[in-house]
């Protein structure tokens, strides 16, 4: 529990031999974190005591191209970031949600987030119901402006929303296709806008009630 962006109840340490400075380093890290450690949720609430931090000695004597290091340090945050959502309490499902057509990459990030934290979606999630009007009734709580008529939904492939409108779709196709352990939404505004991002979270379930139920943190 207590997993949430800023950051997700976590010390993290990566340690490489590169040759990059602490001044190098900073602007990378926080870079790389906003693509991945704050692009998690598990349950919507923060800790006290989050922290990632970069070692670099430099014993290989290399300088690398700082693009290719700041590519690849995400690259390792991204994959550590998403184990921690998989190995969330009482996790059954790893959700990756896309957001595209936003006004604003940051835009996209708040709809993601609302998505992420919404029970409701998440319960839903957990029971393999693809009930798309929670998810976008979800974005239309993250305080962000868009038509709701220009907003397609995808469950796993599977158009569920059109306009805003349902779209035809098999409930039993969609279902089984949700069993799976791992999911994917697209959340699409047609038009102009090209704020975008990619946000992990997993599913509510009975088990996560009974453990933070059952201990006082």
């Amino acid at each position: 529990g207590m997993i949430h962006p800023r950051m997700a109840t976590t010390l993290g340490f990566v340690m490489t031999d590169a040759a990059v400075s602490p001044a190098e380093l900073r602007p990378i890290l926080r870079r790389a974190i906003e693509r991945s450690y704050n692009r998690i949720s598990v349950d919507g609430d923060t800790s006290t005591n989050d922290m990632v931090a970069v070692l670099a000695n430099g014993a290989s004597g290399k300088k690398p191209s700082l693009k290719k290091f700041e590519s690849a340090l995400t690259e390792v945050l991204e994959s550590l970031a998403v184990q921690i959502v998989r190995d969330g309490e009482g996790a059954r499902k790893l959700v990756t949600i896309d957001i595209a057509g936003a006004a604003s990459d940051a835009a996209a990030e708040k709809i993601a987030r609302a998505i992420a934290n919404s029970p409701l979606v998440k319960t839903a999630i957990a029971g393999s119901d693809p009930n798309w009007g929670r998810i976008i009734s979800s974005a239309g709580n993250a305080g962000v402006a868009f038509d709701p008529r220009a907003v397609d939904i995808t469950l796993q492939g599977v158009p569920v929303c059109r306009g805003g409108l349902a779209a035809e779709f098999s409930e039993d196709e969609v279902k089984t296709k949700m069993d799976s352990a791992e999911l994917a939404i697209h959340f699409t505004i047609r038009g102009r806008g090209r704020g975008k991002t990619r946000f992990w979270t997993c599913d509510f379930t009975e088990e996560y009630i009974r453990i933070n139920g059952s201990y006082r943190t």
